[in-house]
């Protein structure tokens, strides 16, 4: 910068004392380069009117005339323009140009002629204006007391006392606090609008907790939600608690209780709502046996409102019982309904217990499968009216004091009379009363089983055999008292003599008699053959009743009757006087043929089976005796092949190519027990607990934990874990994986950190501008002051590289340049290290007092 000099004796003014007056004036003015457009003094706002004032406006320092009716908000814009000067041999040329500023409610949106850009301008408020102390001090400090609202410091702000806000502190990008070992907590606001606290580690994000627009929180690890807080509560994967309290319910251990309810109705209600908390879904609740059962042991179907019990339903109680409540419908109600319903795996009904119908009030017992069974101790005793297929059995069936009482009513039975169109005959009568259990050793009435007339019929003789097969003939002609052929033609007579052998005489008989004499004893013999028939001779006919005459010829009938104990019809009147007139007076069961023939279709049959012989009989149909059917049950296996003793089990699991549940414990590895009966199995044959664990690592061809923590390393160990003894085993280590050996390389690449330069002399300020050095490689990095150099702006020295780094061993250098609003001159400055030297000069001109960012890199 050249300064105007004039000594005594007067000196010519050149053009160049002019031009280093402005250029003065200009360098005055660069101090606001880089600076938006600010008032740099007066403008003062006093209600519409604005005072005079300069302003820094396009880069240029400008004077503003004030306004006395200014309408808010208010522009300052600036006005350029050139003005015309006349040179030599009068010629009129730019002779300079004018840098002006004006003020109104709006700005100009014509081009300027001068910067050929719409104007620059500055808004002016009633309560804000921009001005020199925030616009140019508040770009290079921080002021303790400023008149405006706020101030911006577009660099790092490090202060090394303690920061107090007593009002609101905000940030555009992150409130951060470092910690030690890199660690560090940020605030942030995402791009999204929500809110975040992290905890960073070496500016890796490790953990953060999001505050969202909704009002919700979710707490984060590395990217992956953890929990979120809602207004409907706390959702979270996991949850770790030992003691928790939502509401009125409390979770103790493994207790869940109810704590706020005071009365005795307080309770735990589950799935009380649907989706979402309201009432559209159903919802079902389960719960299983905790070893990942697939049927749960107990399970509410809210759709259905069913309870479904997956094992045994026990009641264990000091005799409360069931107690089973229809809740739509009083007990006059017949649409009360409630069943104990028992189904198959497929649904299929089986049976049911309750009131059943809607129409009625019955309470049935329903066995679709078989039989019911009542065994109780004592009696069965029925209170009420007992039915059968839904008729009464007091309209079936008489009790034997009412049938006393009606038989004494009834006709005695006559030979020859009958009651209905069939005769109920002896033989049918003996036919039913036979249809009871017997004993063939008795010899009574009744029924009897084929196995015992099977064993009777062994000790009997064959049909088919004509008593060949008797053993004895002589013993069984004694004990059925009959005689033999030769014993009967001794004793007995021959049919074709017609009875003439009793009354022959044999010729001993006549020996010395006279034929009136023989023929008297015949006649004698004839005699008595005739009594002991109780026959007649021929001839007396007439002593005889006639058959035409129908016992009309009898000579005293009431003696006959008495003979043949019958009663006259006289009797027979006088006896039925009282009784039943006609049939269709009788109000008893009717015997009708189709009764008869199904008495007669009562036929005794047989089951299959095969003699202690060996011989196979067939089945014979027809009726069969309990204890036969009871023998042939027990020959069938139970649906649920229950009832076997041990031995039974294990034909039965043989013939089903089966393990028995003893044989398969014995036999296979129990999945719960993860492999210990296999480890137990071996140490009952003696080996130890360590051998056993071998064995089964061996077939299973897996490691132990000990031999998986020798022979392998964790991943998250990162090669902590690898056991490398010796430098030697390092370096081969570091060979395997392509990497270098600490020891090796990190001599050779030496790093100093960054440092600060030298500076030259006290006119020199190093305190922006750093250096280092990392193996042989050179970085100067940071900014340098034009103003602080030691000499002059051609080759002063603003900074000298410390003895512990290498200078250049060739020249480097960095230049920077600016260009002049004027467009007069180019502005620039050049920064050299010449090659071995530790110097760094400055060449400037017209970048005074500037601060100047530099960057160098170099090899050594």
């Amino acid at each position: 910068m050249k300064e105007y000099i004039a000594e005594t004796g007067g000196r010519y003014t050149y053009s160049d004392d002019i031009l280093n007056l402005q250029e003065l004036a200009l360098s005055m003015s660069a101090v606001f380069d880089g600076c938006s457009d600010f008032i740099i003094s007066g403008c003062e706002i006093e209600g519409p009117r604005v005072s005079p004032g300069y302003v820094w406006l396009g880069g240029k320092v400008r004077r503003f005339d004030g306004c006395a009716d200014a309408v808010y908000p208010y522009y300052i814009y600036e006005i350029n323009r050139h003005e015309s000067v006349v040179y030599a041999n009068e010629v009129n040329k730019r002779g300079r140009t004018c840098y002006l500023c004006a003020g109104a409610k709006a700005v100009p949106d014509t081009v300027d002629p001068v910067t050929d850009k719409l104007p620059a301008a500055i808004e002016v408020t009633e309560s804000y204006a921009p001005r020199f102390i925030d616009k140019f001090f508040g770009r290079y400090a921080v002021l303790l007391d400023t008149p405006f609202a706020r101030q911006t410091v577009k660099k790092d702000l490090v202060l090394a006392g303690t920061f107090t806000g007593q009002k609101e502190i905000s940030s555009k990008t992150a409130v951060s606090v470092s910690g030690g070992n890199g660690y560090m907590l940020k605030g942030i606001v995402k791009a999204d609008g929500h809110a975040a606290i992290g905890a960073y580690l070496h500016g890796l994000l490790v953990n953060e907790i999001v505050i969202r627009t909704d009002g919700t929180f979710s707490f984060m690890k590395q990217g992956k939600e953890l929990a979120r807080v809602t207004e409907d509560g706390i959702s979270c994967g996991t949850s770790l608690n030992e003691n928790a309290r939502i509401g009125a319910v409390r979770i103790k251990g493994y207790d869940i209780y109810n704590t706020s309810d005071v009365t005795d109705e307080g309770c735990i209600r589950i799935n009380y709502h649907g989706t979402e908390g309201g009432g559209t879904k159903y919802r079902d609740f389960a719960v299983h046996d905790g070893k990942a059962c697939t049927t749960p042991v107990l399970k509410v179907i809210g759709r259905t409102a069913t309870l479904q019990v997956g094992g045994l339903l026990s009641l264990q109680s000091t005799g409360r019982g069931i107690d089973i409540q229809n809740t739509a419908y009083t007990k006059d109600n017949a649409r009360l309904t409630n069943l104990i319903t028992w189904r198959d795996s497929a649904a299929a009904l089986l049976a049911t217990v309750g009131f059943d119908t809607a129409d009625s009030f019955r309470f049935a017992l329903r066995n679709v499968l078989g039989d019911i069974v009542l065994a109780p101790l004592g009696a069965v005793d029925v209170l009420g009216t007992l039915k059968i297929n839904g008729k009464s059995v007091s309209d079936t069936y008489v009790t034997v004091r009412a049938f006393t009482e009606a038989m004494g009513k009834k006709v005695d039975v006559v030979e020859g009379k009958q009651l209905s169109t069939e005769d109920f005959t002896t033989e049918y009568r003996k036919k039913l009363a036979a249809i009871t259990t017997g004993e063939l050793t008795e010899g009574g009435e009744g029924y009897v089983t084929s196995g015992t007339v099977a064993a009777a019929l062994k000790m009997k003789l064959s049909a088919d055999g004509n008593l060949s097969d008797v053993m004895d003939k002589a013993a069984a002609r004694k004990n059925i008292d009959v005689y033999s052929k030769a014993e009967a033609g001794e004793v007995f007579l021959e049919i074709s003599e017609g009875l003439k052998e009793l009354v022959r005489l044999t010729a001993d008989e006549i020996s010395g008699l006279t034929a009136e004499e023989a023929a008297e004893l015949k006649a004698k013999r004839q005699a008595a053959v005739r009594d002991t028939l109780d026959a007649e001779k021929k001839g007396i006919g007439e002593l005889k009743l006639a058959k035409t005459s129908n016992l009309s010829d009898l000579p005293d009938k009431g003696k006959a009757r008495k003979n043949l104990e019958v009663y006259s019809t006289a009797e027979i009147d006088r006896m039925m006087d009282g009784k039943l007139g006609t049939d269709s007076a009788y109000e008893g069961i009717v015997f009708t043929a189709e009764l008869r023939d199904k008495l007669l279709e009562i036929k005794t049959g047989s089951f299959a089976y095969i003699d202690e012989g060996g011989i196979s009989h067939a089945q014979v149909e027809g009726y069969v005796m309990t204890s036969q059917v009871v023998r042939e049950l027990k020959k069938k296996a139970e649906r649920l092949m229950g009832g076997y003793n041990a031995s039974e089990k294990d034909t039965i699991a043989t013939n089903l190519n089966l393990y028995t549940k003893v044989g398969a414990d014995a036999r296979f590895a129990a999945l719960e027990n993860l492999f210990q009966d296999y480890i137990d199995f071996l140490t009952g044959q003696g080996k130890s607990p360590m051998e056993a664990r071998q064995l089964l690592r061996n077939k299973l061809d897996v490691l132990s934990k000990d031999e998986i923590v020798k022979d392998y390393l964790r991943k998250d160990g990162k090669l902590s874990d690898l056991s490398l003894p010796t430098a030697e085993a390092k370096r081969q280590a570091c060979r395997a994986i392509g990497a270098a050996y600490a020891e090796e390389y990190q001599p050779l690449l030496a790093d100093t950190g960054w440092m600060h330069m030298e500076n030259s002399g006290s006119g020199t300020d190093t305190q922006g501008l750093f250096i280092r050095q990392i193996g042989n490689i050179v970085s100067i990095q940071g900014y340098i002051n034009t103003a602080r150099r030691d000499g002059s702006n051609w080759g002063g020295i603003v900074a000298v590289i410390p003895n512990k780094i290498q200078p250049p061993r060739y020249s480097v250098r960095c230049s920077a340049a600016d260009w002049n609003d004027d467009h007069k001159y180019n502005r620039g400055s050049s920064f050299t290290i010449y090659g071995g030297s530790r110097r760094i000069q400055l060449y400037e001109r017209g970048m005074y007092n500037v601060n100047v960012e530099l960057n160098f890199t170099y090899f050594v």
